[in-house]
């Protein structure tokens, strides 16, 4: 029986490698990956993604390789099974439906304000990526949501009724169905 797991990994200096390494421990314990993420951020490392392995050994034989990753580059790596009522629900959930995109002068709150509002109207954020933009002299900050579900009935208007509230720019699409 299949086991599903989630990796996380964290170091405090990007270099070139490190997926190699990662991916590599999964595919010597026998497994492949599912989904997978990963970014620099003030260039550190920060990686996510899950993988099926074959059985419940191959966990074990994962983290012991993975250990010997983390010693070598410097990383934080956990590995945690996902529940498998987590997976069958997961293949219940609608795919991602809108994608939101934020762009304005850098000032706190800009993400909460967004994801408050969101929550408030069922939508679930799937997906979001964020960075600053421009120079330093004049940031602008840049957000990317994708969302599942929720109330688009008055959601659009709120959208930009928060927008100029917080003097930013909100702009929404609705997706097509996820495909390859």
């Amino acid at each position: 029986m299949s086991v599903f797991v989630i990796i996380t990994a964290i170091g405090a200096k990007d270099r070139p490698g490190i997926i190699a390494a990662i991916t590599g421990a999964v595919y010597e314990s026998g497994g492949s990956l599912d989904d997978a993420t990963m970014t620099r951020l003030h260039g550190a490392f920060a990686n996510m993604l899950s993988a099926r392995l074959p059985s419940e050994s191959s966990v074990v034989a994962l983290r012991s390789a993975l250990e010997d990753v983390a010693a070598r580059l410097d990383l934080h790596v956990s590995v945690d099974p996902i529940p498998d009522k987590n997976i069958t629900e997961a293949r219940r959930e609608a795919p991602p439906d809108h994608l939101i995109t934020v762009y304005g002068a850098d000032k706190p709150g800009i993400v909460h304000r967004v994801a408050t509002l969101l929550a408030a109207h069922g939508a679930n954020i799937t997906d979001m990526d964020t960075r600053l933009a421009g120079g330093s002299e004049k940031p602008v900050y840049v957000m990317f949501l994708e969302t599942a579900g929720g109330d688009w009935r008055g959601l659009a208007n709120k959208l930009a009724d928060l927008a100029g509230d917080i003097g930013v720019e909100i702009g929404h699409k609705e997706l097509e169905a996820e495909s390859l």
